[in-house]
């Protein structure tokens, strides 16, 4: 475990230090933080909590989705541009404590997107006294387990996949498309009509349930199969 928080803690502190990834966080949340009201305002006083449960969390995935995809690679990416992960593969922290200190790390930096997000929802609905927005599906079981739930399931995957993508890929740019376009293959079952969908609170539950067995099915196997020997051959080739 201290092994896994010292990568963790090293991680973090590049974060903090890299401007474009705090630009990046703070562009994302900033900006779903205050497109919500712009949509609120077409919703009336007569729209569900179901309905604004979708919409609620559309910005807030959206958020983690910008922040995770540019986040995981850019942790991978940065060290090999410095060539500082040269040098982490050859100290005495096991593979599984580097490969999950990254992931980690980016998974709480895409969850701490979300949280910022809603709050500046929040702030923003409540500094305009209300008006455009109402938060009615956090009083629904579903909405308040969704808000919890799918950013960190949501922000796990993603990072999982960006930081295997970034130790293959060596373009930022390159790495982020990849990682953005892993969410095709979550989706992929329901826009061809394999799984029925239901846009209800209930659904997405269960669909939110069944992406974390995926999530952690994934970070699992990256525990697994990622090993510093075939990397060192890889990185020198």
């Amino acid at each position: 475990m201290r092994d896994l928080m010292t990568v963790m803690w090293k991680e973090l502190a590049e974060f903090v230090g890299n401007t474009r990834s705090l630009r990046v966080f703070g562009v994302a949340v900033v900006l779903l933080g205050l497109l919500p009201l712009l949509s609120g305002h077409g919703l009336g006083t007569g729209a569900t909590a179901e309905l604004r449960l979708l919409i609620a969390m559309y910005y807030v995935l959206f958020a983690t989705l910008l922040v995770v995809a540019n986040t995981a690679p850019d942790l991978v990416l940065h060290e090999r541009v410095g060539r500082t992960l040269d040098y982490l593969l050859t100290t005495r922290l096991p593979d599984w404590a580097i490969f999950g200190g990254k992931v980690l790390t980016a998974t709480c930096v895409g969850y701490a997107a979300a949280v910022v997000a809603i709050a500046l929802q929040l702030l923003f609905t409540a500094a305009l006294g209300g008006h455009g927005w109402t938060w009615l599906y956090l009083a629904v079981p579903a909405g308040r387990i969704l808000t919890l739930a799918l950013p960190a399931v949501l922000s796990l995957y993603l990072s999982v996949v960006g930081t295997f993508v970034a130790l293959r890929v060596g373009d930022q740019r390159s790495a982020y498309l990849v990682t953005v376009l892993a969410i095709g293959v979550v989706l992929a079952p329901l826009l061809l009509g394999w799984i029925p969908v239901q846009f209800t609170p209930a659904w997405l539950v269960k669909a939110a349930a069944a992406w974390a067995v995926l999530a952690l099915a994934l970070a699992a196997a990256g525990l697994r199969l990622f090993r510093r020997q075939m990397l060192v051959l890889y990185l020198q080739e």
